[in-house]
């Protein structure tokens, strides 16, 4: 009997184990479903089959029976991203890049203090960065490019001191870049290609040491070229192109040979560079006159 006692309770804690591995909370569960009913799951290119446990849905990590990241980029994904994603407390990664999803991103999603990183380039999310990003003191890349925000670069995107890559090239950003940005002393990416941000540049770009990519090109930005640039050890990709910069005195000590990419207005910084040219940056919609806010 005893016997037959330790083979029973064997078996249970084998199934027990086998179980609570598949198994993530029901909540979390839920709030996949929604991510998958919301953005059209059914004409993914690759879809859930959702009688599956949730650990083999395609893109989806699990550690601790926690979902800790969602890779679903170039996937189709239509509609608007729902805010009962919310339950993912534990999620460190949200990849849903080059898909066609809509409408404002969710306030809720940045109660999600364990997101490391927030990629949702190509993608047409519309009106302002919410200044709510503040919250995710962890993270360490946040890609937005290619939407259709608006409105100013939020201030409170200083205060988060994780942050490495910054892109938010393609959209439609007015004002200036944030003096909290000096703060962000763990920077290596700053990307604001192509969008409406103008006047003069107050960052001194000495405060940004690890930065090695900068591209601030086709905007409206004025007066001199900003400080510091020339002094960034790691600098290896500079775009200044197409603003209305009056003065690059800023750069007249600017090592160019340790560039690989140096794009200015300005002739004499170009002649004798002997540069390799890289296309860095995405290609930009066409820019429509009028934005449709929801």
């Amino acid at each position: 009997m005893r016997l037959i006692n330790k083979q029973v309770l064997f078996v249970f804690l084998c199934s027990y184990c086998f179980i609570s591995k598949a198994q993530v909370p029901e909540d979390e569960k839920n709030a996949l479903l929604s991510l998958f009913t919301a953005t059209n799951g059914a004409n993914w290119n690759i879809q859930w089959d959702i009688s599956e446990p949730v650990e083999n849905w395609y893109g989806i990590k699990i550690s601790d029976h926690h979902v800790v990241s969602i890779a679903l980029g170039r996937n189709n994904l239509t509609g608007c991203l729902p805010k009962e994603m919310a339950a993912l407390k534990k999620l460190e990664v949200l990849d849903l890049s080059l898909n066609n999803l809509k409408g404002n991103f969710p306030i809720e999603v940045l109660g999600l203090i364990e997101l490391k990183e927030i990629s949702l380039e190509m993608n047409n999310l519309k009106n302002k960065i919410p200044s709510e990003f503040s919250l995710l003191q962890k993270l360490e890349v946040l890609s937005l490019y290619n939407n259709a925000f608006i409105g100013p670069i939020p201030e409170s995107l200083g205060t988060i001191k994780n942050l490495k890559i910054i892109n938010l090239s393609g959209n439609y950003l007015e004002g200036t870049i944030p003096l909290s940005f000096e703060a962000l002393n763990n920077l290596e990416v700053l990307g604001l290609f192509g969008n409406k941000l103008s006047g003069v540049i107050a960052l001194n770009f000495d405060k940004l040491p690890k930065l090695y990519e900068l591209t601030l090109a086709y905007n409206k930005f004025s007066g001199p070229v900003p400080k510091g640039i020339e002094g960034l050890g790691d600098l290896k990709y500079l775009q200044l192109q197409g603003n209305n910069f009056v003065s690059f005195e800023n750069l007249k000590n600017l090592n160019k040979e340790r560039l690989i990419t140096l794009n200015t207005d300005s002739v004499g910084l170009q002649k004798g560079a002997e540069l390799v040219e890289l296309e860095l940056v995405p290609v930009l919609k066409p820019i429509v006159e009028e934005l449709k806010l929801e």
